[in-house]
């Protein structure tokens, strides 16, 4: 990294603040700032965010690429010393939790999220076992983050759609107006797939297999795609859609009036408005997969097998 002068944002003579600071304005260092005043510190990170970007999807390397930014921003911030990441020892962490737990939330006179701060700490975390782990030359002696660091997340259950519940809202979603929305919602409820794989669906994605219906699941969160058996209903609800629509321009299955994909907000969306019509409060499509799940296993189908 050349020596030559960088620039900050916002451009002012006084230093930037400290991005963890309560006082802050949001501003985040760039690798530039980072790399003017510890070299090596910056090498490492972002020779780790190279690898990184080799096995992993463009928003994991994102958010490590951010967590790292906070993280070296405010080791300069508070140890101006402290050059290269095997500086990094055990009171710098509980400094940077401390400015974590005090950064400011998204909304106004709140502090980060529980799950904010156990985001940045992970990501952390992670880079230093990998850094470790690949034996690189500026790597601390040990993993300076423990698990005791990391603040215990609310988890309030439950997470899937109790019996009635879910009866409840298969009854209204059964009884909707809008073709489209009843079959993305069903295929959402029945086969357990995700938001985001859902605007993904080819319109080949039917096929039969030893007498039955399938449906080929795209690629998703797992690198993977899978097949998975369909029910009656969604075989019939997908006839008929295709039989309103005609041929699909885009070789998808389903998409908007402009024949562009669906997003991930819409399906929420279309989710909640089918809660709504049945009174069950608030539903999001993850809570539909949890059902799906729940329900197998009560009825004795294998953790593995729902997997």
């Amino acid at each position: 990294m050349s020596g030559a002068s960088i620039s900050r944002l916002p451009t002012r003579s006084a230093p930037s603040p400290d991005p963890l600071s309560p006082r802050s304005t949001g501003v985040t260092w760039r690798w530039e700032e980072i790399a003017a005043r510890a070299d090596r510190l910056a090498s490492t990170m972002k020779n780790y965010l190279a690898q990184l970007a080799i096995s992993s999807r463009p928003g994991t390397v994102e958010a490590a690429d951010l967590a790292l930014r906070v993280f070296a921003a405010h080791l300069l911030e508070t140890d101006p010393d402290c050059r290269c990441v095997a500086d990094v020892s055990r009171h710098h962490i509980e400094s940077f939790k401390l400015a974590l737990a005090a950064r400011p939330g998204k909304s106004p006179g709140q502090r980060a999220s529980v799950a904010t701060i156990c985001h940045k700490l992970g990501m952390v975390r992670t880079f230093f076992e990998r850094i470790i782990e690949w034996e690189y030359d500026d790597a601390p002696r040990r993993v300076p983050i423990f698990a005791g660091d990391f603040p215990k997340r609310d988890e309030p259950l439950p997470r899937f759609l109790d019996d009635p519940t879910a009866a409840k809202f298969m009854s209204a979603l059964a009884e909707d107006p809008n073709r489209r929305r009843r079959l993305m919602v069903e295929l959402l409820a029945r086969t357990g797939m995700r938001a985001g794989e859902l605007g993904g669906l080819r319109d080949d994605a039917v096929f039969r297999m030893s007498g039955a219906h399938w449906l080929r699941i795209p690629v998703g969160k797992l690198h993977n795609d899978r097949n998975v058996p369909l029910h009656p209903v969604l075989i019939d609800l997908i006839a008929d859609y295709r039989a309103q629509r005609g041929p699909s321009p885009s070789g998808l299955l389903v998409v908007r009036n402009d024949g562009q994909p669906f997003d991930r907000r819409t399906v929420h969306r279309y989710v909640a408005a089918v809660a709504r019509r049945a009174g069950t409060g608030h539903v999001h499509p993850h809570q539909l997969r949890h059902t799906l799940a729940t329900q197998l296993i009560n009825r004795g189908m294998s953790l593995e097998a729902i997997a």
